[in-house]
């Protein structure tokens, strides 16, 4: 681990001259540093604001869980969930307890955060616990009761926030799991598959295990399942765009071909129309699920290059 530990620095001091490793978490944290947790080496990082360009802030965000100043009344409780699902602290609730994590993501102005919990507490009264992970992700920690929230209610949350406090964002709604001590591994995995969706299919707002889990399943295929893919599908169609997309978005609509020409912004003809043209070249009709599923995995393939 010391080793890691170094090799970490030594790779970063290059980029940023001011970094500092630390083995346990600041006391106090400046406006005018960024502080980063290292979930693989269990280190922490101080690095100059001033050092780092708003591509480098993205990039380290992305790598490690930026860690900010949290002077709300809920700051204790957050630091409980904090250490708990990343540094192996004891669980804020009682093991036989189920929870769910409903992940943020969002780009926000500072300053913003004291609307984000105000938001929350309206929405949601006190059946949440908001806890800030970084400057751009938050989680949400529902506890399984009587009443379970649905997608359609995070829907109308997210509408709430673009229209009222001007807050776009995109969420992943986690499963429910006992608050033991597997449950910070089955959130890490959310957290990847979160990640994984938001670079993958940008253009849905609310994520699941269902709608990320393919991109996964693709990403394990086999270089020679991925060739086949390309020979036969993508390399015939030419990797045309608007052919890809009316097939991935048909498979993510449940086939329901009023739906995905309503997003395609095209007439239910235009629609089928581009189906047999599919068919025609490929020789695999999508109106089977056999079919469609093959045409969906070409398309997530089509994504990575």
């Amino acid at each position: 681990m010391k080793g890691d530990n170094q090799a970490v620095h030594n790779n970063l001091s290059v980029l940023f001259p001011s970094i500092q490793l630390l083995s346990e978490r600041p006391v106090e944290s400046s406006e005018k540093v960024y502080v980063f947790h290292n979930n693989y080496t269990g280190n922490w990082m101080k690095i100059d604001q001033t050092e780092v360009s708003e591509r480098e802030y993205a990039l380290l965000s992305s790598l490690f869980s930026e860690i900010k100043p949290n002077p709300s009344a809920n700051h204790s409780v957050s630091e409980k969930w904090f250490k708990f699902l990343f540094e192996n602290g004891s669980a804020p609730f009682e093991e036989e307890t189920e929870i769910r994590v409903i992940q943020l993501h969002f780009k926000m102005d500072h300053g913003k955060n004291s609307d984000l919990e105000e938001a929350v507490k309206a929405f949601f009264d006190d059946s949440i616990q908001l806890v800030f992970i970084s400057a751009q992700n938050a989680i949400l920690i529902e506890q399984r009761s009587s009443y379970i929230q649905t997608p359609e209610d995070f829907y109308s949350f997210i509408n709430t926030l673009e229209s009222d406090f001007y807050i776009k964002l995109k969420l992943y709604i986690g499963k429910f799991h006992l608050t033991d001590r597997h449950f910070p591994i089955h959130f890490s995995t959310e957290k990847e598959w979160f990640l994984k969706g938001i670079s993958r299919n940008r253009a849905i707002r609310i994520y699941t295990m269902e709608n990320t889990f393919p991109f996964s399943l693709v990403d394990q295929m086999s270089d020679e399942m991925k060739h086949i893919i390309r020979k036969e599908i993508l390399n015939p169609i030419q990797y045309d765009q608007e052919l890809l997309q009316t097939m991935q978005l048909l498979f993510e609509n449940g086939f329901n071909a009023t739906v995905t020409a309503k997003k395609l912004h095209v007439h239910r003809n235009t629609l089928q129309y581009r189906l047999t043209k599919f068919q025609d070249i490929t020789g695999i009709s999508v109106r089977n699920f056999d079919g469609a599923l093959v045409a969906y995995c070409a398309s997530l393939i089509a994504i990575e290059g």
